[in-house]
């Protein structure tokens, strides 16, 4: 007999947690499976590619606001929304969240499951705790050590995480990270995200209209416009190369894909410092496979990563990366062989980036060197197919 299996996710924006989700349903043996996929707030357009087999489940109204932040609701002026946001904040507050859940999860969801997987860290896992499957498996996405998305409710999730029968960490740090804060030992486990190999090449050879002066450095990055990706950093680093000598920039571009709640402040940013010629944000896009594989570079200046999955995907298509050093950006490069791993701050992403300007014989040698370059995902994949057995 199939098991019952239910993944939960809050939304379905562009990101990490989307790619990796849609990768797993189809490089895993899914046959014996019966796969539902709750989408708490349908917000966003990703999560369109997954297998015919997977049956995709809409959370009820009261979750309209549970992936947006206070300041996001109050930015978009929408009265009900709002009002909506409150609710949920003073019923995680009360405790009344508990019987909420298990109000709304019957109006959801009609079958008894074997296994739940709470897919992403916050409200997932006050969802999946709450519910009467028989297996409840959490999946964590977040570097906790940089950000904590349950700090607010500190004490709720301090008493439901411990239920959980499994937790999985996309990195050994995360792993460390969320230790230190809930100290549940041996209940964490790792497991690494996996990568549809042919799911890029076949994207990236899709009719791409971009076209990139040779004579320039071109760089590309590929991200939400968020805190966490350091874009900021990224623009100022760049003006300050400017300012030290303009020759430096002379002959660079930079590409940023992807959209988020920074996007029009990063936009003015870029505009102020004079440098709408050399930086464009390129707004979200459904395939950036296609552009990336016609860059020099990819960068990340991330303040923080729990994993990285654009740094595989990138060097996946022969694309070396510049990266700030986090989790797992030293695991994932062979510094200065393949990519460069530099220091995480404004002062490492301006060296690192002037380094390579200086010395572009150095893109040709990382390039080289990714000629070979291959993931593995075969451990990974026995790893989940256990969990799901």
């Amino acid at each position: 007999m199939k098991k019952n299996i239910l993944f939960v996710v809050d939304e379905r924006k562009m990101g990490g947690v989307s790619v990796l989700f849609e990768d797993m349903m189809t490089l895993l043996d899914i046959t014996n499976y019966n796969i539902d996929l709750l989408i708490l707030h349908n917000n966003g357009d990703s999560l369109q590619n997954l297998p015919k087999s997977i049956n995709v489940i809409y959370g009820t109204p009261y979750f309209e606001a549970i992936d947006y932040t206070m300041q996001d609701v109050i930015k978009k002026k929408n009265i009900n929304l709002l009002f909506k946001k409150i609710r949920v904040v003073l019923d995680m507050k009360t405790g009344r969240i508990e019987k909420v859940i298990k109000r709304e999860r019957k109006k959801i969801l009609k079958k008894q499951y074997d296994t739940e997987i709470a897919f992403k860290d916050g409200f997932t896992a006050l969802f999946t705790i709450f519910g009467n499957s028989k297996k409840k498996i959490h999946w964590l996405q977040y570097e906790y050590k940089k950000t904590n998305p349950n700090q607010k409710y500190d004490k709720l999730f301090k008493k439901i995480l411990p239920q959980f029968n499994q937790i999985i960490a996309v990195s050994d740090n995360v792993k460390k990270h969320f230790n230190a804060v809930y100290n549940l030992g041996d209940k964490v486990s790792v497991i690494y995200n996996v990568i549809n190999y042919d799911k890029i090449l076949k994207k990236s050879n899709e009719e791409c209209d971009l076209v990139l002066d040779s004579n320039n450095i071109n760089i590309v990055s590929v991200g939400r416009i968020h805190h966490a990706k350091g874009y900021d950093r990224l623009i100022n680093v760049i003006a300050k190369l400017k300012e030290f000598d303009e020759q430096l920039t002379r002959r660079l571009k930079v590409y940023i894909y992807g959209d988020g709640p920074l996007f029009f402040e990063l936009k003015k940013l870029i505009h102020s410092l004079n440098l709408d010629d050399i930086i464009f944000l390129a707004g979200q896009v459904a395939n950036p496979y296609k552009y990336v594989k016609k860059f020099d570079l990819f960068i990340l200046p991330s303040n923080f990563e729990a994993f990285g999955l654009v740094i595989i995907e990138a060097m996946t298509l022969k694309i070396p990366v510049l990266a700030t050093k986090t989790s797992v950006t030293d695991k994932l490069i062979n510094n200065n062989i393949n990519g460069l791993v530099v220091e995480n701050s404004i002062d490492g992403i301006y060296n690192g980036l002037k380094k390579i300007i200086e010395n572009r014989e150095l893109i040709a040698k990382y390039k080289n060197n990714l000629t070979d370059y291959f993931y593995d995902n075969n451990e990974q994949l026995e790893k989940i197919k256990q969990i799901l057995d």
